[in-house]
Order: C-alpha cells, then sequence, then structure tokens
C-alpha cells in the first residue's frame, strides 16, 4: 500500500486503451478539433495487451486492485475480451470494468465480455432524444441501438452504470426523458457536471447545471431520498423512491471529492496522470518495454508519493496558477 502527501491511498486505475472514437461528443471531442486531419496515435505506440497485464501485474504491488478500462471508444480495440480474461487470471486484478459509449455492443460480444471476467459495463447516454443527441455528438444517428444494448447488458449482468453529462442549454431538457426511460430497470443513473477536462471543449462555468439544480428537476417529479455514499465514491447516491433505478450525481464542479481520490490513469502509450485535470503525464512506457521491474516500481513509488493534486477544490480559488495551466484532453487520458 502506498499513500500520497495528502494520505490517499492507491487502489484503482483507469486505462484508456485507445485514443480512438466513433463518436465527436463536444465536451469530449469535439469535431472541429478531432477531425479528419487529426493525428491520432499509431498502432506502434500503443502499449500492447501484454504490456498493459505487465504494468497492472506490477502496480498491484502498491495496492491497485481495481482496473477500469476507457477510451476513446474501448470497444474500437479487437480482442478486448483477451485483455479482460488475462487482467482477472494473469495480473490478478480483482475488479476489471469498462465505460463505453454503447454503440458498439451487441448481445454476443456482451456475453463474451461476461465470460472473460468483466464485472460490469458502464454506458454513456445523454440524451433519448435523436434531436438533443445530434446537438451533442454530430455523429450521432439513433439512440434506439443504444437504449436496446443497455437492456442486453441488464439481461447479462442484472445491472448497469449510466453516464449522462449535462449541459445548461443543450440538454437538461433530457433529464426527466432519461429517468422516466430507466426508472423501472435495475440501472444506476449517474448525472454529471460539465466538467473543464482539456482545452478543445470551450468549457464555460455559466453552462454548468449543478447537482442540486438536477436533483431539483428530478424532484419535481419524482420523489427521492439520499442514501450513504462510499468514501472513495465520485458519486452521491439518491434512491428514486418507489422505482428500480437509484440515481447518482457526480459533482466535480460543486461538490470536488479530491480528499478521497484513489485513482490514477494511464494513457493508451503509457503515460501515467495522477488527476483528470492534469497538465502533464509522466511516461512508464520505457519502464514497461523494458521489463525493468525494480525501476518502474522506484518511478511509480516516487510519482504517487509526491502526489499532491487536488485541481477541483482549487478551482475556485481567483488566480491560483492551476486555473491557466493546459489540461490533457480527456479522450486521451479517458475521463
Amino acid at each position: 500500500m502506498i499513500r500520497d502527501k495528502l494520505s490517499r491511498k492507491f487502489e484503482y486505475l483507469r486505462i484508456s486503451i485507445t485514443d480512438k472514437c466513433n463518436y465527436r461528443c463536444s465536451y469530449c471531442m469535439p469535431s472541429d478539433v478531432f477531425g479528419s486531419n487529426h493525428k491520432f496515435l499509431k498502432k506502434d505506440e500503443l502499449l500492447s495487451y501484454e504490456e498493459i497485464i505487465y504494468i497492472a501485474r506490477e502496480l498491484k504491488h502498491f495496492g491497485l486492485r481495481k482496473i477500469r478500462l476507457t477510451g476513446g471508444e474501448p470497444m474500437l480495440r479487437k480482442n478486448i475480451q483477451l485483455l479482460i480474461g488475462k487482467l482477472k487470471n494473469e495480473a490478478g486484478i480483482e475488479e476489471v470494468h469498462m465505460t463505453c459509449n454503447g454503440s458498439l455492443l451487441s448481445k454476443e460480444n456482451i456475453r463474451e465480455l461476461k465470460r472473460s471476467g468483466l464485472d460490469s459495463i458502464t454506458i454513456s447516454l445523454d440524451s433519448i432524444s435523436k434531436h438533443i443527441g445530434k446537438k451533442l455528438n454530430p455523429t450521432h444517428t439513433d439512440n434506439k441501438k443504444v437504449i436496446d444494448n443497455i437492456y442486453h447488458v441488464l439481461d447479462h449482468y442484472g445491472t448497469l452504470k449510466l453516464n449522462s453529462v449535462i449541459i445548461k442549454n443543450i440538454n437538461e431538457q433530457e433529464i426527466i426523458p432519461i429517468v422516466n426511460q430507466f426508472k423501472n430497470d435495475n440501472v444506476n443513473i449517474r448525472f454529471i457536471e460539465y466538467m473543464d477536462v482539456g482545452e478543445s471543449n470551450n468549457w464555460d462555468k455559466d453552462k454548468v447545471i449543478t447537482s442540486n439544480q438536477i436533483k431539483k428537476i428530478i424532484s419535481q417529479k419524482y420523489s427521492i431520498q439520499q442514501e450513504p455514499t462510499i468514501k472513495s465514491s465520485t458519486s452521491e447516491k439518491w434512491i428514486l423512491n418507489n422505482y428500480a433505478a437509484t440515481l447518482g450525481f457526480i459533482s466535480s464542479i460543486s461538490k470536488p471529492f479530491c480528499n478521497d481520490c484513489n485513482r490514477g490513469r494511464l494513457s493508451a502509450d503509457g503515460k501515467f496522470y495522477t488527476c483528470l485535470f492534469s497538465t502533464f503525464g509522466h511516461d512508464l512506457s520505457n519502464h514497461i518495454r523494458n521489463q525493468d521491474r525494480e525501476m518502474l516500481r522506484l518511478f511509480f513509488q516516487n510519482i504517487w508519493s509526491s502526489r499532491i493534486d487536488q485541481y477541483s477544490k482549487l478551482r475556485s480559488i481567483a488566480n491560483h496558477p492551476s486555473n491557466n495551466a493546459s489540461k490533457i484532453e480527456m479522450s486521451y487520458i479517458g475521463g
């Protein structure tokens, strides 16, 4: 077990296995920045599955017990089920989860993912309406396939987390339709405040709808009540009274959770980030590819034990240096 300068443990690693995505959501990979001329990582720059398994096994030495596979869109990476199986069976990771946009799932590959050992699937869905979906994501076609795949995941797993980013004057009118759609299902509907991740999404604090505002909108139609929240969780959990679904609120803007952050992020090309709002990454790729165990462990130990990140808490401090620093894009480090 290792702790940083604020006594936060390292237990959780989010791994971006590709920087590519078939969506162009405005808050993550806006099409005017990530267009046809954008240079994505080359195949030989990506960490191989063997290298990912190697780093997972080594970081387990420091307390790693949970991994979430992200992207980009992780389902663009071929044979992901092989990676999942080896993370569980060879690296000995207790929990392996995945977050995706749901468009590339199917009955068949969901079954394969479950069989390989994947513990859960989280799907991002920001609107029920096709028209509103187009506002957020110009590559959006129809939510029917994603919604169908949500129910396929429920068929295999029995439960699912659903992530919805809410942006003022874009999709706040979708809050109630999303709840309406899934209220009778064992879905944890998680509403996420629009965050200032990266430099390409033209973030404006005035576009943020806070979790409290979202709760107020929901409570006009439904009875809701708060449940105890796990200390290291980013999501505040609420009950939707008389219905199977539960609600989650991720409040990075209005209610930062830096004090309990136990996670790091690994990019698809092997850079380690100690915060979602990092301005730079620590390059682990040479140590991974050389399989220099002692140097890798020493390097990582120095990174985590020196960690002081608490960007979300400091954001509100006027003229704080971190407010003007250039941040890494969310699509590169997987959110």
